[in-house]
C-alpha cells in the first residue's frame, strides 16, 4: 500500500534573506543607463559601509550642465541607493523603512525657508519585489524648478530607492546652463526611467549569489 502525504505536512520553502549588497554602480544594466542617461559622466559610488544592523551602498550618475553647441541643454541625474537590514529584526526593520518612505511620499506640499516640495500621490506598483511604490515630486527654490520621480522597493530585508530627475536648461553665451530657467522633464519620462532602473537593481540583488543566505 502506498500512503500519500498531506499538503499541510509539507515544509514551506525557505525565505530568502539577504546578507550582502551588490555593487551599486554595477546594479543597473549598461543598456538602461545608456538609454536614460546618454551623456552621463563617470558614476560616483558611495559604499556607505556597515553601521550597526545596516549595510548601505549608493551610486550617482550625472550629466554635465554645459555644452559647446546649441541653445538648450537636457541634463539628468540618477541615484541608486540600497539599504540592507541584517540581524534577527532585519525583515521588520526593512518593512518599517519602507512604510516610513511611504508616509513621507504622502505629505503633499512642504514649504520651508529654502523653497517648497510638492509631492504627488504615490502609486503602488505590482510585480516588483515584495512591495513597491512610485511617486513624483516637484521642488521649487531660488535656483529654479526640478521634478524628481522616486521608486522605492522592498525585497525581503533590503530596501532599494531610485531617484531620477532632469530638466531642460537654456544656455548662456558661455554654454553654461541657466539653472533659474530650468523646465523639468516630462513626468512620464522620469517615471519610465525610475521604474526601469528599479527593476534592474532588484534583479541584480536577487540574482547576486554571494548576497543571499537561506
Amino acid at each position: 500500500m502506498v500512503w500519500g502525504t498531506s499538503g499541510s505536512d509539507e515544509k514551506p520553502a525557505p525565505r530568502i534573506h539577504f546578507s550582502a549588497l551588490p555593487a551599486a554602480c554595477q546594479s543597473p544594466s549598461t543598456a538602461v543607463v545608456s538609454k536614460y542617461m546618454p551623456a552621463a559622466e563617470k558614476p560616483t559610488p558611495d559604499t556607505g559601509g556597515v553601521s550597526g544592523g545596516q549595510q548601505y551602498a549608493a551610486c550617482d550618475w550625472r550629466e554635465p550642465l554645459s555644452a559647446q553647441k546649441g541653445k538648450t541643454l537636457i541634463s539628468r541625474h540618477l541615484r541608486v541607493a540600497m539599504r540592507l537590514f541584517v540581524g534577527t529584526s532585519g525583515l521588520a526593520d526593512a518593512k518599517s523603512e519602507y512604510q516610513s518612505a511611504w508616509r513621507t511620499s504622502k505629505q503633499g506640499t512642504v514649504t520651508d525657508s529654502v523653497g517648497s516640495i510638492h509631492n504627488e500621490a504615490p502609486i503602488l506598483t505590482r510585480g516588483l519585489g515584495d512591495e513597491a511604490f512610485l511617486h513624483h515630486s516637484v521642488t521649487t527654490t531660488a535656483l529654479g524648478r526640478n521634478g524628481t520621480t522616486r521608486m522605492v522597493v522592498r525585497t525581503e530585508n533590503a530596501v532599494i530607492t531610485v531617484d531620477f530627475d532632469g530638466a531642460t536648461y537654456p544656455l548662456d553665451h558661455d554654454g553654461v546652463a541657466v539653472q533659474k530657467k530650468a523646465v523639468p522633464l516630462d513626468e512620464s519620462v522620469t517615471r519610465g526611467a525610475a521604474q526601469a532602473v528599479a527593476r534592474d537593481v532588484t534583479t541584480a540583488l536577487s540574482s547576486c549569489k554571494t548576497c543571499v543566505r537561506r
